[in-house]
């Protein structure tokens, strides 16, 4: 397997008048896909997660854009759901396609920096294995397509450094336009790194005319979703600020870069080494702006309390940086010997760490009690347990729900257990519409008692729902109400019980 790592190629391999190493498409392309069948294999273990929930059920209200996303991600769910007849493996496949591509794209970007075989194998395997990277290949999110499309927008900026070829800034306006339909931080990316080049180079740059005509395609692509914001007051800023306090309270500013390194696992020392080659080799003198625009962005997010996962997009960028400097020389024999134990134990801590590997029954008290992984059991019990509530009730009875995980829930499993329409006055299941004006009882799922006596003037307790794996979710032991008597009229009524948080 360590020749896997080995960087002799002949003069051919280096593909003719090209200075550039040859592609290793072979073995990057068999590790791309070992671990895109590693995602295959268990994408269809436990159950949706809490977003892609909702994403079934944002997409059903087609949109030009909603509160917390642009309508990429809520199209492609949809879509592939209706499909294939309701498979959770086939929504998941596009987040799949975006890790297996993304590691080629890390490899390619390797390849940029001068980077052989052995570069482009562990740059590529790096960042396949990382939880943040492993996370995103598992379910599909916003992440899974966003962090995709920033290493291509990456690529193809490196790219043209190198070579000056002004078509790249064409499919690079392309690449950021397409990430601005599933997530707007790309916008944090382009702004960040503008300046970077304004003050280290390369100025060049910004007197191409097919720079601006890259930017005007990425612009006409945000478009529609920006004035879907502009015309119903800009909720993605309410969403911005509701995401930093949740992030102050799980460790705020002080917290960012060491969420940040675990996110990239083991192979956080490659992602170290790379901002340090490109802020300050020699070799990479040339895209040394990028090394600025991540530091930069990390400032960004810092200051404005982001999550440290908005990153995840520059780890191909860091990692074939960082595995490009390990070439063949004299004092980087030791490489082939140490990069395989230590990519093995990367992918095996991110495995455990990210992926349904875990008996589902053991997984209160497993290494991942406290991931994202609880989010993804219980959501056709707690369908169940709703519906034997719901049947006791009159049959105008209608059901809302304290979050939009557990209206998407409802939405995907609800109609099996008799739950008709379901609504919920949170984040952008708001949107989608109230209770008719006729509606005197409410079922509501979750919730406490003294909040929503603001709003009716009885409401009496009718249990919770099911907690089948003893995990603590939005599934699990959540309480049940009934509601009567609304002490106002419903569009009113819907407007005070809006909430982003």
């Amino acid at each position: 397997m360590s020749q896997l790592v080995s960087d002799h190629e002949t003069a051919a391999e280096r593909g003719g008048d090209d200075a550039r190493p040859a592609f290793h498409g072979r073995p990057v392309g068999l590790l791309a896909g070992l671990v895109g069948l590693v995602l295959l294999g268990t994408s269809w273990a436990y159950g949706y997660h809490r977003d892609e929930l909702y994403f079934l059920a944002a997409g059903a209200h087609l949109d030009w854009g909603y509160v917390d996303q642009p309508p990429l991600v809520p199209v492609l769910a949809w879509t592939l759901d209706w499909i294939s007849g309701g498979s959770l493996v086939a929504v998941r496949l596009p987040a799949i396609a975006c890790v297996v591509l993304g590691m080629l794209v890390t490899a390619a970007i390797a390849r940029e920096f001068g980077g052989g075989r052995r570069a482009q194998v562990i740059a590529s395997i790096a960042y396949g294995t990382t939880p943040i990277t492993l996370l995103v290949g598992h379910w599909l999110a916003t992440n899974s397509l966003d962090m995709f499309f920033w290493a291509l927008t990456t690529l193809l900026l490196v790219r043209w450094v190198r070579s000056r070829d002004d078509r790249l800034l064409v499919l690079l306006g392309l690449s950021a336009g397409l990430a601005l339909q599933a997530k707007y931080l790309i916008v944090f990316f382009l702004v960040v790194t503008v300046v970077a080049a304004a003050i280290v180079g390369p100025r060049e740059v910004f007197a191409r005319p097919k720079l601006w005509l890259g930017a005007g395609i990425a612009v006409v692509a945000a478009l529609p979703t920006v004035l879907w914001q502009a015309t119903h007051g800009w909720p993605q800023v309410e969403m911005s600020e509701a995401i930093a306090d949740a992030a102050e309270a799980t460790g705020g500013r002080a917290g960012f870069v060491p969420t940040l390194l675990s996110l990239a696992g083991l192979s956080a020392v490659l992602l170290v080494y790379g901002v340090g080659r490109l802020v300050a080799s020699r070799e990479l003198r040339p895209w040394r702006f990028l090394g600025w625009s991540f530091l930069g962005l990390v400032v960004v997010f810092v200051a404005v309390n982001g999550r440290a996962d908005y990153l995840g997009g520059m780890f191909p960028l860091l990692m074939a940086a960082g595995a490009s400097g390990l070439g063949p020389s004299p004092r980087t024999r030791w490489v082939p010997w140490v990069a395989w134990p230590a990519l093995t134990a990367t992918a095996a801590f991110a495995v455990l760490l990210t992926l349904p590997v875990v008996p589902v029954q053991s997984l209160a008290s497993s290494i991942q009690r406290d991931a994202e992984s609880v989010q993804t059991v219980g959501w056709p019990e707690f369908a169940r347990s709703v519906g034997e509530v719901y049947e006791e009730l009159p049959p105008d009875t209608a059901v809302l729900t304290d979050d939009y995980a557990q209206a998407g829930a409802l939405y995907r499993f609800g109609p099996e257990h008799g739950v008709p329409a379901v609504y919920s006055p949170h984040r952008g299941y708001w949107y989608f519409g109230a209770p008719p004006d006729h509606t005197t009882t409410v079922l509501v799922v979750g919730g406490e008692d003294a909040e929503l006596r603001r709003f009716f003037g009885s409401v009496r307790p009718a249990g919770a729902t099911a907690d089948p794996y003893g995990v603590t979710n939005l599934a699990s032991n959540v309480p049940m109400w009934v509601c009567e008597q609304p002490l106002a009229e419903w569009p009113r009524l819907w407007e005070q019980m809006r909430r982003i948080a």
